[in-house]
């Protein structure tokens, strides 16, 4: 369950994040269209009105006409705004108007002119200011909305940071709420391995008095069919059973122990030989692409698990006359183990589910198998406690279930007993 809040935790912060961010876009964009469409529509009045701007009452006139909507334009706008032009004769002299403005000298002002005038932009952006050429290319105007749209990068600056305070205190009050919303999560779970653990143990004892007295029918009257059934389902059961109590304990363990260096090789090539006889029955050939001393640090009895249930997984399914094929090597970041047995691929279903429990993807993965659709389950177990990731690879001519091991795992230190 504690991956479980943490996901929870995760997901309200994500959550939480885009939506502030998403939020914070659409006011930064939305203010600073709106200062651009102001000091472009000045710029289109002034450009009318000679280079400067009008006293309201003209302004209202040459707003009928030009249809440019200026908000909150009063008599004290032409004062407020800081605003120059640059006027072009037609014999090449140049002249300017900088009595609205104190930043800008002559020839910084010529030089921005001349600028956006090769720009062949008729209006646009230079820096912090807006500017517009005339029709004719006579005449250019500048507006400085340098504290317009500083004022919007600070009001988007103290929105940043009330949001990240806001998702600080979503994603802290939520971590608190998590254990209460996982509360009934975690007491299905419970309940429902308690009851994994109980009817395991409840169906042995009856399990074992049927294998007794089947023993014992087949030493009075001796062997037949039907005994023979009765001996083969209860061993099909018990192994079910036993499986699914240890899938439930490897369900309960957050974190491996016993961690210790495991020559996989060696293992591999061990397990791999008690299946061999399994193989030859069925005319297939192993094939081993296996890198010498791969030493890993983990669990070893869960490694040799991992191992038996998928060469045994490969070895049930396996076409007659196929093959099998191991491959393990280390690499940087990962040790890298793969299992590939040729068998015929539906590509309708969706080989992701194999280690779901009790799945069977066709008519092919039956009981007539022998599996009981647990031991992928265990494996993916094993593998995630092991911080890793395994996954089957259908392709043209038989199925790989790849599986890549963490290789940060450190040997646990045993305690000193005095």
């Amino acid at each position: 369950m504690k991956k479980l809040r943490q996901k929870i935790v995760l997901g309200v912060f994500l959550s939480a994040l885009v939506v502030f961010v998403l939020t914070i876009a659409v006011v930064f964009a939305t203010l600073n269209n709106q200062v651009t469409r102001r000091a472009d529509s000045l710029t289109k009045v002034m450009i009318q009105n000679g280079g400067v701007l009008p006293a309201k009452s003209e302004y209202e006139k040459m707003d009928e006409q030009l249809g440019v909507r200026i908000p909150n334009y009063s008599e004290e706008s032409p004062y407020r705004v800081r605003f120059f032009a640059v006027y072009y004769d037609d014999d090449g002299g140049v002249r300017t108007d900088l009595s609205h403005i104190a930043a800008i000298d002559e020839s910084t002002a010529v030089r921005m002119a001349d600028e956006v005038r090769n720009a062949m932009e008729p209006t646009g952006g230079f820096n912090n200011y807006r500017y517009r050429v005339s029709d004719d290319e006579s005449m250019v105007v500048f507006v400085d909305f340098n504290e317009e749209y500083t004022g919007v990068d600070m009001l988007t600056l103290i929105l940043s940071l009330i949001a990240v305070a806001f998702i600080i205190m979503i994603t802290v009050v939520f971590y608190f709420l998590s254990k209460r919303i996982v509360r009934p999560f975690e007491k299905n779970s419970r309940m429902q391995k308690q009851f994994i653990t109980d009817a395991s143990h409840e169906l042995k004892t009856p399990l074992a008095i049927i294998s007794a007295n089947a023993e014992v029918l087949a030493y009075k009257t001796g062997e037949n069919e039907w005994i023979k059934n009765i001996t083969a389902q209860v061993e099909r059961v018990s192994g079910l059973v036993n499986e699914l109590l240890t899938l439930n304990r490897l369900e309960e363990v957050e974190e491996i122990s016993d961690i210790e260096p495991v020559d996989l090789t060696a293992l591999l090539k061990q397990t791999a030989s008690t299946f061999d006889e399994v193989l030859r029955n069925k005319n297939v050939g192993r094939i081993n692409e296996i890198e010498p001393d791969v030493v890993y640090n983990g669990n070893r009895a869960q490694m040799e698990r991992l191992f038996s249930v998928l060469i045994e997984n490969a070895s049930k399914y396996v076409d007659e006359y196929g093959k099998v094929r191991l491959t393990l090597k280390k690499e940087s970041k990962y040790t890298v183990f793969s299992i590939f047995n040729s068998c015929q691929i539906d590509r309708d279903v969706d080989y992701s589910l194999l280690f779901d429990r009790f799945y069977r993807p066709d008519s092919s993965r039956t009981s007539s198998t022998g599996g009981h659709g647990i031991g992928l389950s265990i494996a993916k177990r094993i593998v995630t406690l092991h911080g890793g990731t395994i996954e089957a690879q259908p392709s043209d001519n038989g199925l790989s279930i790849n599986v890549r091991l963490s290789n940060k795992l450190k040997p646990i230190k045993q305690k000193k007993v005095i």
